[in-house]
């Protein structure tokens, strides 16, 4: 075999080995690409921003509404024996936290609009039309995710609930009075609303 034979057959046997190492390699991670970790594959649930509506005065006074719906699933739930996965598997309709200006925030807002609730209550005009009215006042609508409904029995009980940029107020009117409640936005809310809960399944 002459020589440049064999010098042919070397450079070949040299290219195959180094394509092989190639296909097989990791590139190695660079400043730029950051740290491996799950959080840099999975992107973590995004909120659509809502703007401010019915802006109250940040007061000391003690919170006007039931303490934090965060990390609490639908009524009823929880993990028990019989059901250890319950909260993973409603993991969608849990309410997400709230920091502390955010729910004095909340709480500012339900200060706010409560005199006006209890006024259209004790008229008895609390009509769905009515509510909406009221917290338009306020700037509240569609942009806040707002979501007006009437419970049972009929005309005797409305619910609402709103983001007021930075948190959820949910109402109830009924004859008897007005119940409010600050809250976080759901991870996966119904379709009415970010701050009603998703009552599907999933």
């Amino acid at each position: 075999m002459s020589p440049r034979r064999i010098l042919s057959l070397t450079l070949a046997v040299a290219a195959s080995a180094a394509l092989l190492t190639a296909c097989g390699a990791r590139a190695e991670p660079t400043a730029h690409d950051g740290p491996l970790t799950p959080s840099a594959v999975v992107s973590s649930p995004s909120y659509a921003p809502r703007p401010e509506c019915a802006k109250g005065r940040a007061s000391g006074s003690t919170p006007s509404s039931s303490p934090s719906r965060s990390a609490t699933t639908a009524s009823g739930g929880g993990a028990s024996p019989k059901n250890p996965h319950y909260d993973e598997n409603h993991a969608y309709r849990m309410a997400g936290g709230l920091s502390a200006d955010a729910r004095a925030a909340g709480e500012a807002t339900v200060r706010l609009i409560r005199p006006a609730l209890e006024s259209i209550r004790k008229d008895k005009r609390y009509s769905e039309k009515d509510v909406r009215t009221v917290l338009a006042t306020w700037g509240c609508g569609e942009d806040n995710g707002l979501s007006v409904s009437s419970g049972w029995p009929q005309y005797e009980r409305v619910l609402f609930s709103f983001h007021n940029g930075h948190a959820c107020i949910s109402a109830e009117i009924t004859p008897k009075g007005v119940a409010t409640q600050v809250h976080g936005a759901y991870a996966e809310p119904d379709p009415a609303g970010p701050c009603v809960e998703n009552r599907g399944g999933h």
